[in-house]
């Protein structure tokens, strides 16, 4: 979850922000910023978190900016599946960050708190939407840098978009 979602959002997200929006000219930065605003009592910043998880969470925050998603349970699901199908990450790596997570006090504590049948639920709900996802990776123009380049956060998100063919599902 959105690095350590402190207390999951259920349905779909109460506040949409503007990096949401597909043609938003808010610049990554921005979006990321915007992004932790918005989602402050679910999201810890990765500078609060250990080292270890810093990067991780980091990258995987930039990928709801970039993807144009919230923090609900559903958008998780699809910010996983675009990192997985949309990413330069590959399968493997991903797959190391999920078996650290399995092993994350927090992160355990979240999906008992939340419970693991709620989690697969909001995912099946979600698979229209994952179908689309995978989809749209099809037609991408190119991955999208796990570890995007300094000059990617002064650029506008509608550029980003449009550069890497993403499009906001």
């Amino acid at each position: 979850m959105g690095s350590l979602a402190l207390a999951p959002a259920i349905g779909r997200d109460a506040l949409r922000g503007r990096y949401q929006e597909q043609d938003s000219p808010q610049t990554l930065a921005e979006g990321l910023a915007e992004y932790y605003a918005l989602n402050a009592a679910q999201v810890r910043r990765p500078q609060s978190l250990p080292a270890e998880s810093a990067q991780l969470f980091r990258s995987h925050d930039i990928c709801h900016v970039i993807f144009g998603l919230g923090v609900s349970l559903a958008d998780e699901a699809m910010a996983d599946t675009r990192t997985l199908v949309s990413c330069d990450v590959g399968w493997r790596r991903y797959g190391r960050y999920g078996r650290y997570l399995a092993g994350d006090p927090q992160a355990k504590a979240i999906f008992a708190q939340t419970g693991y049948l709620t989690v697969a639920w909001a995912t099946v709900r979600a698979l229209p939407r994952l179908s689309r996802a995978i989809i749209a990776a099809w037609r991408k123009r190119k991955p999208w840098p796990w570890l995007p380049p300094d000059d990617h956060f002064t650029r506008p998100l509608a550029d980003l978009r449009r550069e890497y063919g993403i499009r906001v599902l």
